[in-house]
C-alpha cells in the first residue's frame, strides 16, 4: 500500500497542465491560452493541458500529449520536461503540474487549434516578479438537500454550513484577467523562484 496515496483520488477530476516557458524578444515569457468562446471554460487563461486519458500512462505524458493537441506543434519543440508539484483544486479537481522549455522564438510559429484556443498569450516571467496577485474573496454557501433532522445531525446544519470564505488570486495582463488555479500554480512557481532563484530546468536572470 503506497502510504502517500490521496485518499478517495477517484472522486477527482483528474488532470495535467504544462508551464510552458519560451523567450519571445529577449524575455522568458510564459505561453498561456485564452480559451475558446465554444468550450467550457469560454474566455478564461491557462496553461495548456486537460483530463487523463486512458491511453495516457504517466500525467507526463498528459502534459505533453494536451500541449501538442493545443498548440499544434511537434514533440521537438517541448524540453526540458520535469514536475512542478500538485495541485488539489477546492471544486474536486486534482491538477499535476510539470514545466518545460517551449522552443520557439515567437508566437508566429505556434498555429494553435482554433477549436480550444482563442488566442496565447506571452507574459513576461518577470511581471509576475514584479506584480503582486490581487486577491478577491469568494462566499461559499454549502446547504444539505437532505434532511438532517432524520438523520439527527445538530441543529446548526439546517441551514447554511458556514464554509469559510476563500480567496482567488488575480493578475491582471494587458486588460486580460490571470486567475482562478492558473493564478494559484504562478503564484506558487514565483514564491519559489524568488526563495530559491531556480524551479526545474529555469533560473531566474
Amino acid at each position: 500500500m503506497n502510504k502517500n496515496r490521496i485518499l478517495l483520488r477517484e472522486r477527482y477530476f483528474e488532470s495535467a497542465v504544462m508551464l510552458c516557458i519560451a523567450n519571445i524578444d529577449g524575455k522568458d515569457c510564459f505561453i498561456l491560452e485564452k480559451r475558446a468562446k465554444n468550450i467550457r471554460q469560454a474566455g478564461e487563461i491557462s496553461f495548456p493541458g486537460g483530463k487523463k486519458d486512458k491511453t495516457d500512462k504517466t500525467f507526463k505524458e498528459t502534459a505533453i500529449r494536451e500541449t501538442m493537441e493545443e498548440l499544434q506543434i511537434k514533440r521537438n519543440k517541448i524540453s526540458n520536461v520535469s514536475k512542478f508539484g500538485l495541485l488539489v483544486a477546492p471544486l474536486g479537481v486534482l491538477i499535476e503540474c510539470y514545466i518545460c522549455k517551449l522552443n520557439i522564438e515567437n508566437l508566429d510559429e505556434i498555429n494553435y487549434n482554433r477549436d480550444e484556443v482563442e488566442k496565447l498569450l506571452a507574459v513576461p516571467i518577470e511581471f509576475f516578479m514584479e506584480t503582486e496577485a490581487i486577491k478577491g474573496e469568494v462566499e461559499i454557501c454549502n446547504k444539505a438537500k437532505f434532511d438532517i433532522k432524520k438523520y439527527n445531525f445538530p441543529k446548526r446544519y439546517e441551514n447554511d454550513w458556514r464554509i469559510p470564505n476563500r480567496f482567488v488570486y488575480i493578475y491582471m495582463f494587458e486588460e486580460e484577467p490571470i486567475w482562478g488555479m492558473t493564478a494559484e500554480i504562478i503564484c506558487d512557481f514565483i514564491k519559489i523562484l524568488k526563495n530559491e532563484g531556480k524551479v526545474g530546468f529555469y533560473e531566474y536572470k
